[in-house]
């Protein structure tokens, strides 16, 4: 394997972590560094481990966005209705098959919690349940009709591919720009042209519809351009709700260009002041990075049992705070 680098990065989700637990960020991107390793420490292993648990809903989420994806890159040429009925069965294929695996600790009996699912509701909690598995089946159903309906889903695979200027990034290379000297990393789910040239990004939600965040989509906003060469003046954002059939929509991207740069400025500041060695990137002092007093925020974390606050109560986490680089 080629040597890696734990590299210095801004993203909507580490910003996020950071702002709510600096401790979480900490065991996400530093503590677990290395936690692969048949030799690495227990506590970078565990790290790794714990890095790894997804809720039931998060896996359905990532899952959805997975498929639709794959459908999208082998799509026809000259387009054709969206295949609801194919992502549908595929994805409860892969969810079902996710569940097992949890169930059956196949992470614990091949060493490698990377490749097989660890649900945080097997991990932490009592188990999935017979009704758990029939609601996140029932999530499935409703994205997917969700997606059969929605415009944009219709737009997506029936308008000429050419026209599909981008699909779901999935390599961390393909995500990563840079931002005032800072690597960010963006994800779209989709980028798609319109009649007059002028670029669609969109963003499938399955969760419950909230106020996106304008800074996270103008870097999304900054990314396309950079990777098209369309200015921002030509770019609109779609959150899209699939489950809900809500549509949020954002032009004028530029007016958000200086806060999201303002965010990256104030994170990399903040974070970089708790490191050890900021030219590598290191963090090796673990109490810089101070645990959250809001102990809610640790029912839903998955590093709980590293900070010894295993809670008696946990609660899964929500689909949107999946961490996407």
């Amino acid at each position: 394997m080629a040597d890696i680098s734990n590299d210095f990065a801004w993203s909507w989700s580490r910003h996020k972590i950071f702002y709510d637990c600096a401790r979480k960020l900490y065991w996400q991107y530093y503590g677990s560094w290395g936690g692969w390793d048949e030799e690495a420490p227990e506590d970078a292993a565990l790290a790794y481990r714990l890095k790894q648990l997804k809720s039931v809903s998060m896996l359905v989420g990532q899952t959805l966005h997975e498929v639709v994806r794959d459908r999208l890159r082998m799509r026809p040429a000259a387009g054709g209705a969206v295949p609801a009925q194919q992502i549908r069965d595929e994805v409860e294929r892969r969810v079902l098959k996710r569940m097992r695996e949890s169930r059956n600790r196949d992470w614990e009996r091949y060493h490698d919690p990377k490749r097989y699912a660890i649900l945080f509701e097997d991990y932490y909690g009592s188990g999935i349940d017979e009704r758990q598995r029939d609601e996140a089946l029932e999530l499935v159903r409703d994205c997917t009709a969700g997606l059969a309906s929605n415009i944009y889903a219709r737009r997506a695979f029936g308008v000429a591919k050419e026209r599909l200027r981008m699909v779901d990034p999935d390599d961390f290379d393909a995500m990563r720009i840079v931002v005032d000297g800072i690597v960010v990393y963006a994800c779209p789910d989709l980028v798609v042209a319109d009649d007059a040239g002028d670029l669609h990004v969109v963003d499938w939600k399955t969760g419950r519809p909230e106020k996106a965040n304008v800074a996270q989509l103008a870097m999304y906003g900054l990314y396309v351009t950079e990777r098209t060469g369309v200015p921002l003046e030509r770019i609109v954002a779609h959150v899209v709700y699939v489950r809900y059939g809500e549509v949020e929509k954002h032009g004028n991207l530029r007016e958000s260009v200086e806060e999201a740069r303002r965010r990256i400025s104030t994170f990399t500041t903040d974070v970089r002041d708790r490191l050890t060695d900021v030219e590598n990137n290191v963090a090796g002092d673990i109490d810089k990075f101070p645990m959250t007093e809001n102990l809610m925020l640790c029912r839903r974390c998955q590093f709980q049992e590293l900070c010894g606050r295993r809670q008696a109560e946990p609660i899964a986490p929500a689909e949107d705070e999946a961490e996407s680089a």
